[in-house]
């Protein structure tokens, strides 16, 4: 009783006996976000596997938050890791996690990570768009981000996914297959500004190949 008492005045938490809410140190931390539902702090007499996992991950993504801010990206690393080792349909956390992989120029290891996303995802276009994004974006490999792209847009998806892939198509030499892409979206979406300038801009390319 009298550690507990020591680490409440320690915190300067101000907890009356008998209260059924707890705070963390965590938030009074300026540029902390806290990762879990209110119900975390009441008092339970039995908890559901998915009420545990969630409010594990909840305390993860608080504590990552805390890291982001003050630089601590390796921990962040770890912390998003184990999210998805909690939930593996997690998808922010793998992507989070490759990204900062990638910056600290860890690419095999992000490049693995993202296998295993669309091992434990692969019903949902998120995974194949990633790893599109990989090659296309990072390794500099359009050939290799087609594929992935392809697999991205068979998927429900939002209709921007399909730039890359029509960029990709065209970095690739595939002009045609480029057009296609555009076209494609302008039958569904006529007034887009990005779909027209860039069917008009590959359309003249091609008439000069001719």
């Amino acid at each position: 009783m009298k550690k507990w008492t020591a680490a409440v005045l320690l915190f300067g938490i101000a907890l009356p006996l008998g209260s059924q809410f707890v705070r963390s140190p965590y938030q009074a931390h300026p540029h902390f976000v806290w990762g879990l539902t209110p119900s975390f702090f009441e008092r339970h007499k039995t908890h559901s596997d998915a009420e545990v996992v969630e409010n594990a991950i909840g305390i993860l993504t608080g504590i990552g938050d805390y890291c982001w801010h003050e630089g601590f990206h390796f921990q962040l690393i770890r912390i998003l890791k184990a999210s998805v080792e909690l939930d593996p349909t997690f998808g922010e956390a793998y992507e989070n996690a490759a990204w900062l992989l990638v910056s600290y120029d860890r690419k095999d290891e992000a490049l693995s990570l993202l296998k295993r996303y669309l091992e434990n995802n692969p019903n949902r276009y998120e995974p194949y768009y990633e790893l599109g994004w990989f090659y296309f974006h990072w390794q500099k490999q359009p050939e290799k981000a087609i594929p992935w792209l392809e697999k991205a847009v068979r998927f429900p998806h939002p209709p921007i996914i399909e730039h890359t892939l029509a960029h990709a198509y065209e970095r690739a030499g595939r002009l045609k297959d480029a057009l296609a892409v555009w076209e494609n979206k302008l039958k569904r979406f006529p007034d887009d500004p990005i779909a027209k300038r860039h069917s008009e801009r590959l359309r003249e390319l091609l008439k000069k190949e001719q």
